[in-house]
């Protein structure tokens, strides 16, 4: 569908009531808990230490993400809220963008609204919207990017503009956590698969030098200028990035949470933020950065789905998002870090969330049983959303919800590698 056959007017409405919704459950008790959890010990600090013009503790990932959760500190001061402003302001801004994405890669505007709302019920998108960390900025750059260079190379003549605007969220995503590596190449890839030979035109060939070269180098230069001010002269950059592949590839450390590439897409292992019990008062709070088990535990059948059948039907559509969905988690398989965790697997998630949106628009008006299933998955998704609140935001529990046991089975706590 061209843009100028859409209703914009209607687009904007659609993506502003999206962001509402984000930001209505990323803002409220958003400094709650008061102190540093799992990796904000390290990212929220570091944040202040460039404000003072200190050497950052944590260094092995590029400084962008801790340049904009230092804006918050900066702002607000050295609190909870201050340090998660800026997360919970990228969280918000995802949803609108991923929408925009969404309507652009998808047929329908059904669809669209249907693989937002997938996003949007996922847990792990909500939580590292609330905590002082990386992921959720590597997750906006990127799609942000995914949309620019997917509107541009679906363009006739490729956009000045919006090779630009995906260069530079390329860089900003490259500048955040190198996994973005990943979304860079298949982008990259999707450029030449959609020009083809357009791709060697000497206009286009500059356009993509500067959006995939010139301008990611650039950013992620820039962001290490605050480092550079420390008495690094630029020429430290290279030996410093060297350093950084060598922790990565060398680290050897062990975590209780930590979990093998494989075993995230079943949620084999999540990662508990936070936990409280009080005694006195007999509640349980805690932050557990666990997806959506109706949507995670369908990302890898869904990922099938589209790439089979895509290729059946030569559905570019689906190709894509089965692709995508592959490049940004399969790499995992061959990446020489091995203490991961499994919400790293949310920067492959909004591909899933696309495939979804196809295949549920699909059966919406289907005849039944097919109807009837995509509603009842829809029904699901929300009311596992729901039910899993309480422990993406540390909303207070009686212990005598939370350790109600049947049989071993616990409600939160399924599995005993859940705990």
């Amino acid at each position: 569908m061209p843009p100028a056959a859409r209703d914009r007017r209607r687009d904007r409405l659609i993506a502003l009531a999206f962001l509402g919704v984000a930001a209505l459950f990323r803002l409220p008790r958003l400094g709650f808990p008061p102190e540093e959890i799992f990796d904000e010990i390290y990212h929220a600090k570091t944040a202040l230490q460039y404000l003072h013009g200190e050497s950052p503790t944590e260094w092995v990932h590029p400084p962008t993400a801790k340049l904009l959760i230092a804006a918050g500190i900066w702002l607000f001061g050295y609190n909870s809220w201050a340090w998660r402003l800026l997360p919970a302001i990228a969280g918000i801004a995802l949803a609108p963008v991923f929408y925009y994405f969404a309507r652009r890669a998808l047929a329908t505007e059904r669809a669209a609204i249907l693989a937002t709302v997938c996003l949007l019920a996922d847990g792990v998108y909500l939580v590292q919207s609330r905590v002082a960390m990386t992921n959720i900025f590597a997750v906006l750059f990127q799609v942000t990017s995914a949309l620019f260079i997917l509107r541009a190379v679906l363009a006739e003549r490729l956009p000045i503009t919006d090779m630009l605007a995906g260069g530079l969220f390329l860089g900003l995503a490259l500048s955040t956590r190198w996994t973005s590596l990943w979304a860079w190449g298949f982008l990259g890839l999707l450029l030449l698969v959609v020009r083809r030979a357009r791709a060697f035109r000497p206009r286009e060939l500059a356009l993509t030098a500067v959006a995939f070269g010139l301008i990611p180098l650039g950013v992620y230069i820039l962001s290490y200028v605050p480092w550079m001010r420390q008495g690094h002269p630029l020429s430290d950059l290279w030996p410093h990035t060297r350093a950084i592949w060598r922790y990565h590839a060398d680290l050897r450390a062990t975590h209780p949470y930590f979990s093998k590439w494989y075993t995230w897409p079943w949620l084999y292992r999540p990662t508990w933020y936070y936990f409280n019990q009080d005694s006195e008062n007999e509640i349980v709070r805690g932050i557990v950065a666990i997806g959506n088990p109706v949507l995670w535990w369908a990302s890898v059948p869904v990922t099938l789905w589209a790439l089979v059948t895509g290729a059946r039907a030569r559905d570019p559509r689906r190709l894509f998002s089965g692709l995508g969905y592959c490049f940004l988690y399969l790499p995992w398989g061959i990446s020489p870090r091995t203490l991961n965790y499994s919400h790293y697997l949310f920067e492959a998630i909004p591909y899933a969330c696309l495939s979804l949106g196809m295949l549920l628009d699909g059966n919406w008006d289907a005849p039944s049983p097919r109807r009837a299933l995509a509603r009842t998955y829809l029904a699901l998704l929300l009311a596992m959303f729901v039910f899993f609140l309480p422990f993406l935001l540390a909303i207070p529990i009686p212990m005598s919800w939370y350790y109600f046991d049947i049989h071993g089975w616990r409600p939160w706590t399924w599995f005993p590698t859940w705990v």
